[in-house]
């Protein structure tokens, strides 16, 4: 299972990576959350502020504006790169698979290089066509600093 896993989660740093993002939102079921806390890892999204908090319907408002040509910071689109590392299985219960892994992503745009790092939490859940992501929060290295505008999916 750690293989089909690891294949995965190279399959949706790769679609990220190269800005498919229609294709990336499929990866994700109907009652998903996508969670980028800020300044504290383990904060509640209820009563302090996030990155991003999502749920399915707010991640295709998302990505409907980054492919809508009005987002400065994706004119032009910026070049991005992950690396997937330390994929951990930590529990299974039922369809549903715990997995953390550890990410480094350099962004190339306008004459500029971010690099960017973290450790991502899923619950993946099995259906018919596979794994799909039914929760995934994003543990940013720096999440306590300032943040320059994140106009791209992390």
């Amino acid at each position: 299972m750690k293989e089909e896993i690891e294949k995965f989660l190279n399959y949706e740093a790769r679609l990220m990576d190269e800005n498919r993002y229609r294709e990336w939102a499929a990866l994700w079921t109907d009652d998903a959350i996508y969670w980028v806390p800020c300044n504290h890892d383990d904060v509640d999204p209820a009563h302090e502020i996030s990155l991003i908090y999502d749920n399915r319907a707010r991640l295709e408002d998302r990505i409907a504006r980054l492919e809508s040509g009005t987002v400065l910071a994706q004119d032009p689109k910026p070049r991005m790169r992950r690396v997937i590392s330390n994929v951990d299985i930590e529990e299974t219960a039922g369809a549903d698979v715990k997995v953390a892994s550890n990410f480094v992503l350099v962004q190339a745009r306008a004459g500029s290089q971010y690099l960017w790092a973290g450790r991502s939490e899923y619950r993946l859940r099995r259906e018919n066509v596979g794994f799909r992501i039914a929760f995934k929060k994003v543990l940013l290295v720096n999440n306590d600093q300032e943040m320059p505008v994140l106009q791209f999916l992390i």
